[in-house]
């Protein structure tokens, strides 16, 4: 009997979290934007712009250094952007980036508390990327179209 509940308290879980309980929501899905600021990429890949976000790579293809710009604690979007990018929480995402810095193998990330905040800093800095709510005001020379 404990056995045959156990089982249906895991076959309810998994029905109530929508069936995904550990998998990525696609970008083109949700109301965000990517945006970027001469990277020479005008279409990148869904996996590949993950990639940018994680220090994966520190150069653009134009050579430009990546500079990435994500949302700081005080930003009302902070964990779901978090999730979308990373699948992680805020706080596992600052540590994994802190885990890179302090190996030496990229530098930090710029964090912001607003989405204004971070489409501004993105239109000074070449080479810096950011994830934005749709609904905001993005100039279309910022937006990278996702191909996936």
């Amino acid at each position: 009997m404990v056995y045959s509940l156990r089982h249906f308290l895991i076959i309810v879980l998994f029905l109530v979290t929508g069936n995904n309980l550990n998998s990525q929501t696609n970008l083109n899905d949700v109301s965000v934007v990517v945006i970027g600021n001469k990277t020479g990429s005008e279409k990148i890949s869904e996996t590949t712009i993950k990639e940018y976000f994680k220090g994966k790579y520190n150069k653009w293809p134009n050579k430009k250094t990546v500079i990435v710009a994500l949302a700081s604690s005080n930003h009302p979007n902070v964990e779901w952007y978090s999730n979308l990018m990373f699948n992680k929480s805020f706080f596992a995402v600052k540590k994994y980036w802190y885990s890179l810095v302090f190996q030496g193998r990229n530098d930090p990330p710029y964090f912001f508390a607003s989405d204004q905040e971070l489409i501004e800093f993105v239109k000074l800095n070449p080479g810096a990327i950011a994830i934005v709510e749709k609904s905001n005001k993005v100039p279309e020379n910022l937006k990278i179209k996702l191909n996936e």
